[in-house]
């Protein structure tokens, strides 16, 4: 909350009152002056980089931020793997806090996705075991969120670890919203003339030791080390608080005009960073641009970076866009069938005249197929059907309410299934979805 105060703060340089504060940011109505005062005054507690001045106004302070050495830092490592649904899963996390460049606490968690989860993993026979005796899903986020507190988390891919831990804490009610530094996003805007930069290149970079097997209580000192450098790196540009750091891995979007469009910064925010398919559209409802993104929140925002090397044709796009619509799908997979089925389906003049987002190669016609994904819930998978001369269909359906004799009766088509091709009773019984 106080990074989304900081954040409001920032685009409104002349300052704000608490009231303000809390309708804009708390997003609470109708409490009184005295009660505006002391929610935002509890929110901003111990925070140096708030300030009120004279007329009661919150600003940003001068010089305010907390330094390095006072920050308390989580370092997390953490391995995904693939389950027989084709969705990622955390199955180990180590974690080290460190304060002043010393380390406070540690932990490491092996964590047991769940009995049929587990069974479809792809790991090492004596990892395999680990995770077999590892805690439960539930546990393992209750720790981890513990564990974090107030900190800054930091790692090299952070917000997928934060969006794994939180797709568990989401059904207990609870999420992470910790501040948090991310290693790739500073090595992109520290070292902009390192070619490839993964983890390892980072690390070859720096002369650090290279690891031949990736175990998170192993790499999380490759981390430790890098961040060491990196937060050097960063007092040579003079950053030296960690908001400042913040603010600088990211590039802004606190100072775009969002006047002329139909939402603002907090829809934004609001985008949840799983794979999905979005729309943009014009005043008088016309979708101009169909995009499909692995994370639609950095995708979507992306447009709104307010950068002097934005490509001209984001900025020709974002003249006639009002409205942005998204729908989160189960994979990866799911949003580019969902885009190509959208595109035909729409016939976006952006699309047609050119890629916003350079692809490899333009989709060819998709022809003769029927694909089974995950979908963006539980309960639910989804069917693709693609036929000669005919539309890409997609449908939702219930994981046990599928007729699949019916489907292959109906359209005798091969499925592309794991990379490979299959009959299509073949996959329902390597899924367990057999007809009814």
């Amino acid at each position: 909350m106080r990074d989304k105060i900081y954040a409001y703060l920032k685009s409104h340089n002349s300052g704000a009152t608490s009231h303000e504060l809390v309708e804009q940011v708390l997003k609470i109505t109708g409490a009184s002056p005295g009660i505006s005062k002391t929610l935002i005054q509890t929110a901003v507690a111990g925070d140096r980089r708030f300030a009120v001045d004279e007329q009661h106004l919150w600003k940003i302070a001068e010089g305010g931020g907390t330094p390095f050495p006072e920050t308390e830092f989580v370092l997390l490592s953490f391995i995904t793997a693939d389950t027989a649904e084709r969705a990622k899963t955390i199955v180990e996390v180590s974690a080290q806090k460190i304060k002043n460049d010393t380390i406070v606490d540690r932990l490491h968690i092996c964590i047991n996705p769940g009995l049929s989860a587990a069974s479809t993993l792809h790991l090492p026979p004596d990892f395999m075991q680990e995770i077999k005796n590892g805690v439960s899903g539930e546990k393992a986020a209750r720790s981890l969120a513990d564990f974090f507190a107030e900190a800054v988390l930091v790692g090299y891919d952070i917000q997928s670890a934060m969006h794994q831990i939180n797709k568990i804490l989401n059904t207990f009610q609870r999420t992470i919203e910790n501040a948090s530094l991310c290693l790739r996003c500073l090595t992109k805007k520290l070292m902009p003339a390192l070619h490839q930069k993964s983890l390892s290149d980072v690390a070859s970079h720096f002369k650090l030791p290279i690891l031949d097997v990736r175990r998170t209580e192993r790499e999380i000192g490759t981390i430790a080390d890098i961040f060491s450098r990196y937060k050097e790196l960063l007092k040579e540009h003079g950053f030296k608080t960690v908001e400042e750091a913040l603010e600088f891995q990211y590039p802004l979007i606190e100072y775009v005009d969002f006047s002329k469009y139909a939402f603002d910064k907090y829809f934004l925010w609001s985008i949840p960073q799983m794979p999905g398919v979005y729309k943009m559209k014009n005043k008088h409802g016309e979708v101009i641009y169909v995009g499909k993104a692995k994370n639609l929140k950095a995708r979507v925002s992306s447009y709104f970076w307010n950068t002097a090397d934005r490509l001209q044709k984001i900025a020709d796009l974002l003249r006639d866009v009002y409205c942005i619509e998204y729908e989160v799908t189960g994979s990866e997979l799911s949003a580019m069938l969902m885009e190509y089925r959208l595109i035909q389906q729409y016939r976006p003049r952006v699309n047609q005249q050119f890629e916003v987002h350079e692809r490899p190669a333009r989709y060819g016609k998709l022809r003769n197929f029927i694909a089974i994904l995950p979908s963006s819930t539980e309960e639910s998978l989804e069917l693709f059907f693609a036929r000669d001369g005919l539309p890409l269909k997609q449908y939702e359906v219930l994981k046990d309410a599928v007729n699949f004799s019916e489907v292959e009766k109906n359209f005798r088509y091969h499925v592309l299934w794991n990379g490979e091709t299959w009959p299509l009773s073949h996959v329902c019984k390597r899924r367990g979805n057999s007809s009814k």
